[in-house]
């Protein structure tokens, strides 16, 4: 599952060519490096970061499930 969001968030940095659209994603890309960011990080922010990386908002919750899921 992680693996699909770091292939989105790739996307979205090669195609964008928003500078700050561009530096927020180069940062996202640094967090998602880490397998367990999903776990270090409160829901708020989960939630936030899977807006970001464009997954539609009824899918949101079942995915940070399956993100969480051990």
């Amino acid at each position: 599952m992680i693996e699909k969001l770091r292939e989105i968030n790739e996307s979205i940095i090669s195609k964008t060519t928003d500078e700050d659209k561009k530096k927020k994603h180069i940062l996202i890309r640094k967090i998602l490096n880490d397998k367990d960011c999903f776990f270090k990080m409160n829901i708020e922010t989960s939630y936030a970061l899977l807006r970001e990386l464009m997954v539609p908002e009824d899918k949101i919750k079942d995915i940070y499930s399956k993100l969480i899921e051990k």
